[in-house]
């Protein structure tokens, strides 16, 4: 019981704050470092991140490429497994994450990787340095989307990709049921975004959206449930998905200079 309540007022502290420090967004992460991979190995929802961009996305071979909140490393060892990675920087708040990520995508036969610890909105990397850009389930963990997205921006190269991804609004709820019954670790410090609001940031700081997708109905459960979900998925694809699915994904290219 102590539990839940301490949890339930962390959920009410979390919908009700107007700000908080990349520091906060760093601790929790360092937290849940132990338990994130464990947490979502059951979860189908977590590794279709992967591969539902990869199934919608034309991305080219062999990219220098930049993971953003890269965690535990999943994404830059299935992108480079995809053969999509050539050269790729891990970039988190959470050096916790780091140790784990960096284990990782070597492990998946990435050599020429290393891992950056973020701890402002002005990163470390040249302007234009990266083919492709990812930033999944991430963008809402900070106080200033909008700087965040610049940054994004200013070291995608002109003509370069953003695969970018968030939760549904309509899930915000759930969550944090979800967290403080226990069923599942909390988003901790975040804000989910309109998907208007976020359109229009990602055009305002220099890219184009290419296609747009919202995926995921039932996020975890045993195999025919699941099945399930992905049949009612394709049938309601462009009617009852953009309303209540879980996931809103962005494929998105950076514009030319002076377009």
């Amino acid at each position: 019981m102590n539990r839940a309540l301490n949890q339930l007022r962390d959920e009410i502290k979390y919908w009700t704050q107007r700000d908080w420090e990349m520091a906060d967004v760093e601790a929790y992460f360092d937290w849940l470092a132990a338990d994130y991979d464990h947490i979502n190995e059951g979860a189908d929802s977590y590794f279709r991140r992967f591969t539902d961009t990869l199934r919608v996305a034309d991305l080219p071979d062999g990219a220098h490429f930049l993971d953003f909140q890269a965690r535990s490393g999943n994404g830059t060892a299935e992108f480079y497994k995809a053969g999509k990675v050539g050269t790729a920087v891990c970039a988190d708040v959470s050096p916790e994450m780091g140790k784990i990520c960096l284990e990782r995508v070597r492990a998946a036969g990435l050599q020429d990787v290393r891992w950056v610890h973020i701890t402002s909105y002005n990163w470390p990397f040249e302007t234009g340095e990266f083919d492709i850009t990812l930033c999944l389930e991430s963008i809402e963990h900070f106080s200033r989307p909008f700087y965040l997205l610049h940054e994004l921006s200013r070291v995608t190269k002109p003509g370069g990709t953003l695969i970018l991804s968030t939760p549904n609004v309509f899930w915000e709820p759930m969550h944090a049921l979800a967290a403080i019954t226990g069923l599942h670790h909390s988003e901790g410090p975040h804000r989910f975004l309109g998907y208007g609001r976020l359109q229009s940031m990602i055009r305002d700081v220099g890219f184009d959206i290419e296609h747009t997708e919202t995926t995921v109905l039932i996020p975890a459960g045993p195999d025919w449930f699941i099945n399930f979900g992905y049949w009612l998925e394709a049938r309601t694809k462009n009617t009852l998905m953009p309303l209540i699915g879980l996931r809103r994904l962005f494929i998105c290219q950076k514009r030319e200079s002076g377009d």
